[in-house]
């Protein structure tokens, strides 16, 4: 198609729509679509439709793919998780596959274990070390097929599906779309069953999916889905059929331990800025100087551990934190600078904090 036709048919849709569609925005759109703009009937357009459709990146869409470092998502898988190995490996070589082929590869990945072990945060490493955005869609109880779909613009509640948000989100057509929970959708009788949905969306050509809302296909042939759950037994074996199931183990005393000491307390430290506890000076009084960090001694990692037995470390993590908060509280309530949590003090730190008139 020459630029003249290209000028003519943009400002034609002007002429039509009444309203300004910039140029560029117009020729990034697939012919198709453009088609499909300049031949709908003039009732049907309206404003919020076309918002939306103004939102969604077409000029992103025929940006190439980001490259893949291997060795720089080793490196942030490692950094970001501890052990699983097995885990990582299968991600790996997904990821260089990608990489080799330039093009979605096999399944779906889904990422199944118990709560608080690490799916969304390996799923958020995976789309980092890809170079690509990521974005979540939380698919726990979620019964109606027209949540991804969309609705259409017929109806008063019309609204593009989940899917379609996901792109305007990530301002990209190669995001990493996260399907958190898919373990946990019910079903609709009236609206149908958002499984069907995921049927069609993780089929292996993705490149004519129809949103319900916007009525013409989209091509999400460059989008990586990657899905989690904590239980296999929910999900249909056609769904799993679909699926390149990883399982993610249960972490134990010792995993746990490493963690808290590696991953979890070093980034609490920075997040509550205790890795130079002379930050918790009171104005009013200058004469506390402490270049030290925060430490956490062995006894009472143990003693946190024993109190938080789930499998996961949420819970371990969440208790951490209770205890940063709890070392700034003491400060500013009582005057004591606390520079090491053991088990002598650890029973205190997780109590209450009496503030004092």
């Amino acid at each position: 198609m020459s630029e003249t036709e290209n000028i003519s048919r943009h400002s034609q849709l002007k002429y039509r729509l009444k309203t300004r569609i910039c140029e560029d925005v117009f020729n990034a759109m697939p012919e198709e679509i453009q088609d499909f703009l300049l031949e709908m009937p003039q009732e049907e357009i309206k404003e919020a439709y076309l918002n939306v459709m103004l939102k969604i990146p077409w000029q992103q869409a025929a940006s190439p793919v980001p490259p893949v470092d291997l060795r720089m998502a080793k490196r942030m898988l490692d950094r970001s998780h501890y052990a699983m190995n097995s885990v990582k490996e299968k991600v790996l070589r997904y990821m260089a596959c990608q990489k080799h082929l330039g093009k979605n590869y096999g399944a779906v990945l889904l990422l199944a274990g118990a709560p608080g072990v690490g799916k969304t945060s390996i799923a958020a490493s995976v789309a980092a070390a890809m170079g690509r955005p990521c974005v979540k869609i939380s698919l726990a109880g979620v019964s109606d097929a027209l949540f991804l779909r969309g609705v259409q613009t017929v109806f008063h509640n019309a609204r593009p599906g989940r899917i379609v948000e996901a792109l305007i989100r990530s301002k990209s057509f190669c995001p990493v779309i996260l399907l958190d929970e898919i373990d946990k959708m019910g079903s609709s009788q009236e609206h149908g069953c958002p499984e069907n949905v995921l049927l069609d969306l993780l089929d292996s050509d993705r490149s004519n999916f129809v949103d319900n809302y916007l009525n013409f296909p989209l091509d999400l042939s460059n989008v990586i889905f990657i899905a989690t759950a904590n239980s296999l037994s929910p999900l249909s074996p056609v769904l799993k059929d679909r699926l390149d199931i990883v399982e993610l183990p249960s972490y134990n005393p010792k995993d746990k331990e490493h963690i808290v000491l590696g991953y979890i307390w070093p980034k609490l430290i920075r997040e509550y800025q205790l890795d130079s506890l002379d930050k918790l000076h009171d104005p009013c009084n200058d004469f506390i100087v402490c270049t030290q960090s925060l430490e956490l001694g062995d006894d009472a990692v143990g003693e946190l551990i024993k109190l938080c037995p789930e499998e996961g470390v949420r819970d371990l993590e969440r208790t951490c934190r209770l205890l940063c908060e709890s070392v700034i509280s003491t400060y500013y309530a009582e005057g004591i600078l606390i520079r090491k949590i053991d088990a002598n003090n650890l029973t205190k730190l997780l109590g209450p904090v009496f503030y004092q008139e």
